[in-house]
């Protein structure tokens, strides 16, 4: 049992940390950025400001949180994954049908029902794929989402789950800002607690695996445990952003949330704001949906809005290893110091 010492020790460490974090220029930018996001909602009462654009940073938060599960196996882990719609997918499934199926059923255990599914996913996909490396383990895995895209429309499973057509749910979020602040809400939890994980211990153990998974294990290292471990967590969170998913566009259908297109889009997100670094997937998240947005607003066709964001993952691999956010940041702390006269 913790002494009210050690609780009282603890809380004055992190007064301490939060006082230095907020005085840097990363805890400045972070924090002003919570200020504007806190209050948007409340910029205009316009009725196509809340229910037209605000559902707009709604979409990125749920995006937002699906990419950064993804960076976790992928970039804090080392194990690249090509299938992470299973995940999305099957949790917004499992909550769908459960609201569907069973009237009275409570949203809580519906979503409870639909993370522990894919929790089990990660498990039963974990186990076979992560024996593999590289380009096998990519093959793998988008197999495996391409096996579960076809039996969810045309195999066995269509009938359960209404094959193409998918699952139609209730209307739940009837407020927009409601459902603005419960997804702002679940992501910053979401980042504190991923943010957290990578600096801990078993964050450095998981970044050890993708950086030298040979010595990790010569080292003692029990590697396919902490993999496992690593791909059921972000398969926790990719099924908490399907769920949130298929609530935000009241449906679940297997070309909406189980194609190869969602796991790219995760891939592509992370990518953006920087792999490894979970936060970028925020900064790639909110680029993503606004720059789609604006660009099917002023008359882009959707397929040609694809290929211009494959284009863009292509030259940020190959020119912006690091994604947009490092060398954006760089400028905005030189620009800091600057004003600030260090």
């Amino acid at each position: 049992m913790i002494s009210k010492h050690k609780i009282s020790k603890r809380i004055s460490k992190s007064q301490v940390y939060l006082k230095t974090w907020v005085k840097t220029f990363s805890g400045s930018l972070t924090l002003f950025c919570l200020v504007i996001l806190t209050f948007l909602p409340f910029i205009s009462q316009d009725k196509e400001f809340t229910h037209y654009f605000l559902p707009q940073f709604t979409l990125a938060f749920i995006y937002a949180i699906f990419a950064a599960s993804w960076d976790l196996i992928t970039g804090i882990t080392g194990q690249a994954n090509f299938g992470h719609a299973i995940f999305f997918g099957i949790a917004g499934y499992i909550t769908g049908a459960l609201l569907v199926d069973y009237t009275g059923m409570s949203l809580l255990f519906a979503i409870i029902m639909g993370i522990i599914v894919a929790v089990i996913f990660g498990l039963l996909i974990g186990i076979p794929s992560l024996k593999l490396k590289g380009p096998y383990l990519m093959l793998v895995t988008l197999t495996f989402g391409i096996i579960l895209l076809k039996l969810f429309s045309m195999g066995s499973l269509a009938n359960i789950f209404r094959g193409n057509e998918g699952i139609v749910l209730p209307p739940l979020f009837n407020d927009p800002i409601g459902e603005y602040f419960i997804l702002f809400i679940s992501t910053i939890i979401v980042f504190i607690f991923l943010i957290q994980l990578s600096k801990s211990k078993f964050g450095t153990i998981l970044k050890s695996i993708r950086d030298d998974e040979v010595g990790s294990d010569a080292s003692g290292i029990n590697t396919m445990k902490y993999k496992i471990y690593a791909f059921m967590l972000s398969a926790m969170f990719a099924g908490l952003a399907g769920i949130y998913f298929a609530l935000h566009f009241q449906t679940v259908n297997p070309s909406g949330n189980l194609s190869m297109g969602i796991s790219f889009t995760a891939i592509l997100m992370a990518s953006l704001g920087g792999i490894g670094t979970i936060k970028g997937s925020a900064v790639g998240a909110f680029f993503f949906i606004f720059l789609e947005f604006i660009l099917l607003e002023i008359g882009f066709e959707l397929n040609l809005v694809r290929i211009l964001f494959a284009v863009i993952l292509i030259l940020v691999v190959r020119f912006a290893e690091r994604g947009i956010l490092a060398p954006i940041i760089e400028h905005l702390k030189e620009l800091w110091d600057v004003l600030l006269g260090r």
